[in-house]
């Protein structure tokens, strides 16, 4: 009863004149709780950032937020990196509180600088800087992936103008011959048919997946036949099958893929030489007689095939004809 009366009297008051005594209350800001800058970068730069990120266990994005705080906190810190040929092709989205993001306006505004600029080349300076900590090379990250080589390999075409590579076989064995011209080392071995690489059928399931690629087995709600049972506990017993036994899966890059490529083609000169040189592997090798050259000239790799002899027959009557 004590309550309900005080809150009662506390109904009947007036409160007019109290309203009228209280602070005005403060602006409504309306912006967001985060911003966010866009910063163009070399690929090569972006790779960078990356495979530091994945040493230090962190989001990249997070990485390089974190770097832009350091240069705030540290104002002596200017790039001493001369400035790359390399064009600004990759894209980083990264978010800042509006303070942060205010201080780095501020900042640049004091230097005279832009913004997005002065964020770049502390990121780039932070970058050095890391990577000397943890002893990367910066040339290592800077050679082409699997999946460029793979984009580029399928954006060209073999002899008879063909764009398709017909089996995962052939893709396998197309792509340790580019790996092998260009590469001081690789991660391809000598396996059941030859050189294999099992990054080139997780490869190119990515680029699948991605809509960049068509070929493989797709994605089904449906369960699988018998036949196709079968092609796959062939195809995980070891790595490829027998040429005339293969479960042939074609790879060819879709409208989006083959606008990828030519996005990374023109990427900067040394990937225009690249992909010219790609194109003229695959113009040499990609003919009928890939698996016995390839068993040819590097035999180490044909050391475990368990079609060694068949391959060796059939060149032989290659060579008879």
């Amino acid at each position: 009863m004590k309550k309900s009366a005080s809150w009662d009297s506390l109904l009947e008051r007036d409160w007019g004149d109290t309203w009228d005594s209280l602070p005005d209350a403060p602006g409504w800001d309306a912006r967001a709780k985060t911003a966010q800058i866009t910063l163009r970068l070399p690929r090569t730069v972006l790779s960078r950032i990356k495979r530091v990120a994945a040493r230090r266990s962190l989001p990249y994005h997070a990485l390089a937020r974190s770097w832009i705080a350091k240069g705030l906190r540290e104002p002596e810190l200017r790039s001493t990196i001369p400035e790359s040929d390399e064009p600004l092709t990759e894209q980083l989205n990264i978010k800042l509180d509006h303070v942060l993001l205010d201080d780095l306006k501020a900042r640049a505004h004091e230097q005279r600088y832009p913004y997005h600029r002065l964020a770049r080349e502390w990121i780039e300076t932070a970058l050095v800087q890391e990577e000397g900590d943890l002893g990367l090379d910066q040339a290592a990250a800077q050679r082409p992936s699997l999946m460029e080589l793979m984009v580029l390999l399928l954006h060209s075409s073999n002899a008879r103008g063909e764009d398709v590579v017909r089996g995962i076989t052939r893709l396998q064995k197309l792509l340790f011959v580019v790996e092998q011209k260009l590469l001081p080392s690789t991660d391809f071995y000598a396996y059941n048919f030859g050189p294999f690489d099992e990054e080139v059928n997780k490869t190119a399931e990515a680029l699948r997946l991605a809509g960049f690629v068509r070929g493989g087995h797709p994605a089904s709600a449906e369960p699988l036949s018998f036949a196709a049972m079968i092609a796959v506990v062939v195809e995980k017993a070891g790595p490829g099958v027998p040429l005339d036994h293969e479960p042939r899966k074609d790879f060819a890059l879709t409208e989006v893929g083959h606008e990828r490529a030519e996005r990374l083609r023109k990427s900067g000169l040394a990937y225009e030489r690249l992909a010219a040189y790609v194109a003229a592997i695959r113009q040499e090798y990609d003919k009928d007689d890939l698996v016995e050259r390839i068993y040819a000239e590097y035999p180490q790799y044909a050391e475990n095939s368990l079609i060694r002899e068949k391959v060796a027959r059939r060149a032989k009557r290659r060579g008879k004809r």
